[in-house]
């Protein structure tokens, strides 16, 4: 018996008349769209035509790869897991497909879309994308972000919202201060799935998923997503169909990467070369408008700066690795002369949209962020993007270059390596299968899009930026305590970063004692003579030099001058000499043939595809001989090795990846529970603090004893979830919003207008006869730029504002009012202190 075949039957059964005839009509209105089967545009998906006329308003004609992939799976209903470069449209891949399944607006109440994304800025760039695309549909979509006001956002969910675009937790926290139910759900988008499941964001997504309906279809996007997906299993998959193109390009081809070793020290004064001698990035001193500032078309008042918009064509962005770094490395910047904006996690919400507003406008020429940026984030401006600090994953990489390169643009990703950092650069060679060229070599010419290309900055290059960098330190209390933060907060980080595989650590070793390491980079080749060449070789041939002789032995040669100390040493030589030449001959054939042999075999394996069917093998330092024979056995048309083809692919998508040793730890660690009760109650008792200097209760674990709830699938949330704002913000509003699956009120609209006060006022009249008259006449005089008369007439308002009052007053309005108008009518019955009551006999 066919179980599936009977499961459908059952559910096809269940459906009413009505909506069979719903779906059988919209099957016959989609193959009626649909124009010629062998097109590979938009008119052959079967789309309506708000949706296709959206489309083509927008500027798209033919569909991405992802998208015509994806959206015909999307529309049939199947569970869709979606990967593709970093710029390839996955935002439209999903939208899309939505919009044709939701159509209308529904009158009645609940959410039929959700859309949960890693960042505030991304699900805020995904909802102005929903917004183009759905321009001639009446659909209403809100955006719920952290940062933002609770009871704003209550008023957005009274519109009745078809497609809620959100971040898990604040997400959830509406759903159990508002005791939502998500049982109209039919759609639910998981954007940057992977970010998403590695973020800690497992209790919420828990929650989340454990009030939708199995009935949902669920879709998984990201520029990095494994082929297994069992990490993923806890979204609710049924029978997903796996989409995964550009798994060998990983990242685009007209993006160029240049990577730099500089010591970390050096850092700040390599940046600033960087940008002002590479990048040539010119220093700014416009004044910067906010977004606040600028006000509606209405406002004759506000004049701003025409060429604010203006972009420079030097859009820079910088990724550092906390946020103290962020905050250091933009006020070293902006001392040097730029104009900066900076976004990390803890910033307000109002601040990151302004200083995103105005990178995006190009008013500022570089961005400096952590990893929060790195995802999603569409700015096609961006032409550069400089690695500041290094990643410990290979996918966060691609992520962060992504920015750039976008939409058949050119742009160049720069890198600056220290020692400690090398052995991730070699993990990121392994993921992205090229050729690592170090230094500049004459008879290879580096392909900056499809090689890694390694080497130092000219040599006395950034002294001046150095110099520059201190003297600014020692002069700026500000800047130097920024700065031990900074280099505090790298500690911890370097000790929670993930580490690099052990073939990695190995093999940076052997290349960092090679005589090529420091050679200089190939773009700044042109810049070096013949005579700086042999200075340059002349200073490596110095450094290298090893005595023959040590210091025992200097002035003692022959019998008659022998000291006790040089017999011992040259006993102690004979004695070592074989070992020490041993070691010499293994290292050196290591290096020579070892190293490049165990790269020839991932290269076998992972070789990538340029022009074509071409193929290119990586070499670690130089290509390999042809006449040289093979030291190993293998035949490569017969060997089956028991690692897999893309195992270095794959591990670099791995969601759970190599961890750093106190999570190692703590994962290793088997609790037992206690024999006794009495140590299971000991727990719960009262216990000293020494850091608080207190009683506690519990036994410290968790963040400061917080108070938890339960939810309905049992999991615990902080009880600032369930604080009851939004029974209060009912109760003031005299508003309540119906349940789930009943019909919205008449009086709900959406996109409410939101009326704020921007009437401009000049100051009042000062009173010519009050006592400080003279004084205030003269703050005024001295504060106003052109020393005009303060006691001029305010300016009028363009509008009546009294036509804009509300004249139905609320119930509290009315109890104070009838308060204050009894206090005035005893107070008014009260007899006169000073008159004299008489009495009449």
């Amino acid at each position: 018996m066919d179980i599936s075949s009977s499961l459908t039957k059952d559910s096809e059964n269940e459906l009413s008349s009505e909506e069979q005839e719903n779906v059988f009509i919209s099957k016959q209105i989609q193959a009626k769209n649909r124009k010629k089967k062998k097109s590979g545009g938009f008119q052959s998906m079967g789309l309506s035509y708000p949706v296709y006329k959206a489309i083509l308003h927008k500027g798209y004609k033919v569909p991405t790869p992802i998208q015509r992939k994806a959206i015909p799976l999307i529309m049939d209903g199947n569970d869709v897991v979606g990967m593709a470069r970093t710029g390839s449209g996955k935002t439209a891949a999903f939208l899309v497909p939505m919009l044709e399944k939701l159509k209308v607006h529904s009158a009645k109440v609940g959410a039929r879309a959700i859309i949960l994304s890693p960042s505030r800025e991304l699900a805020s760039q995904t909802r102005k994308v929903c917004s183009e695309l759905a321009k001639y549909m009446d659909l209403r979509s809100c955006v719920f972000v952290g940062g933002d006001s609770l009871e704003d956002q209550f008023e957005m969910f009274s519109s009745n919202p078809d497609i809620i675009i959100a971040t898990p937790g604040r997400l959830l926290h509406l759903i159990v201060e508002m005791e939502l139910e998500l049982k109209t759900v039919e759609y639910v988008v998981f954007d940057e799935a992977d970010r998403l499941f590695e973020m800690g964001f497992s209790v919420q997504l828990h929650e989340i998923l454990n009030r939708l309906p199995q009935s949902r279809q669920t879709m998984l996007f990201s520029a990095t997503l494994p082929k297994t997906l069992v990490d993923f299993a806890k979204a609710g998959l049924q029978e997903p169909t796996l989409v995964r193109l550009d798994a060998d390009s990983k990242i685009s081809s007209d993006l160029e990467m240049a990577f730099f070793p500089v010591k970390q020290v050096d850092k700040e004064a390599a940046l600033l070369y960087l940008l002002h001698e590479l990048i040539k990035l010119p220093v700014n001193s416009n004044p910067l408008v906010t977004e606040d500032s600028i006000t509606s078309k209405k406002n004759k008042n506000f004049k701003g700066n025409k060429n604010s918009t203006k972009k420079t064509g030097h859009q820079t962005i910088i990724f550092v690795s906390t946020k103290h770094h962020v905050e250091y490395v933009s006020s070293l910047l902006k001392l040097f002369g730029y104009q900066i904006s900076y976004i990390y996690g803890s910033l307000d919400q109002t601040a990151r949209k302004n200083h995103l507003y105005n990178f995006r406008t190009g008013q500022t020429d570089i961005l400096v962020v952590t990893d929060i940026a790195a995802r999603g984030i569409d700015i096609p401006i961006i032409e550069y993007v400089i690695n500041y600090d290094f990643v410990d994953s290979s996918k966060i990489f691609v992520h962060r270059v992504g920015r750039t390169a976008r939409a058949g643009k050119r742009g160049w990703a720069y890198s600056l390596i220290t020692p400690e950092e090398f052995p991730y650069l070699l993990d990121l060679q392994l993921f992205l299968g090229r050729r690592l060229l170090i230094g500049s070599n004459a008879t290879i010419t580096p392909d900056y899009t499809s090689d890694i290309t390694f080497g130092s900055f000219p040599p006395n290059s950034f002294d001046l930026y150095a110099e520059w960098v201190k003297g600014k330190l020692g002069g700026s209390n500000d800047l130097q305590s920024l700065y031990e933060v900074a280099k505090n907060g790298f500690k911890l980080f370097c000790k929670s970063r993930t580490s690099a595989a052990p073939e990695s650590y190995k093999r940076a070793k052997e290349i960092i004692d090679k005589e090529n390491y420091n050679d200089v980079h190939p773009l700044f080749a042109s810049q070096i003579d013949v005579g700086e060449r042999n200075r340059l070789n002349f200073i490596n041939t110095i450094s290298n030099f090893r005595p023959q002789e040590t210091i025992f032995e200097v002035g003692s040669r022959g019998n008659k001058k022998a000291s006790i100390a040089s017999n011992v040493m040259k006993q102690r030589r004979e004695s070592a000499t074989k070992i020490i030449d041993a070691h010499r001959f293994s290292k050196h054939s290591t290096i020579d043939t070892g190293s490049i042999n165990n790269s020839n075999i991932i290269n076998s394996d992972e070789s990538t595809t340029i022009d074509g069917n071409k193929k290119r093998k990586i070499d670690d330092i130089t290509k390999k001989s042809k006449k040289q024979k093979k030291d190993h056995f293998r035949d490569d048309q017969y060997f089956i090795s028991h690692y897999q083809k893309d195992a270095n692919t794959e591990k670099g998508y791995a969601v759970s990846k190599g961890m750093s040793f106190a999570e190692e730890s703590s994962r290793a660690v088997m609790n037992t529970q206690d024999d006794e009760i009495i140590n299971v109650n000991r727990k719960k008792g009262l216990r000293w603090d020494n850091g608080k200097k207190k009683f506690t209760r519990g036994d410290g674990i968790g963040s400061d004893n917080k108070k938890y709830i339960k939810t309905e699938s049992g999991a615990k949330i902080p009880a600032t979830y369930k604080s009851g704002r939004f029974n209060d913000w009912q109760q003031h509003n005299k508003f309540k919003i119906p349940r789930v699956g009943e019909y919205e009120l008449p009086s709900q609209k959406s996109n409410r207008r939101r009326f704020k006060h921007n009437k401009i006022m000049k100051p009042k009249p000062l009173d010519p006869f009050a006592i400080d008259y003279e004084k205030k006449k003269r703050k005024f005089l001295k504060k106003s730029k052109n020393g005009d008369d303060v006691t001029e007439i305010p300016l009028k308002s363009q509008h009546n504002s009294k036509a804009n009052n509300n004249e139905l007053k609320t119930v509290d309005q009315i109890h104070k009012q009838r308060k204050l108008k009894e206090r005035k009518k005893e107070k008014n019955a009260r007899p006169s202190r000073n008159k004299k009551i008489s009495t009449k006999s």
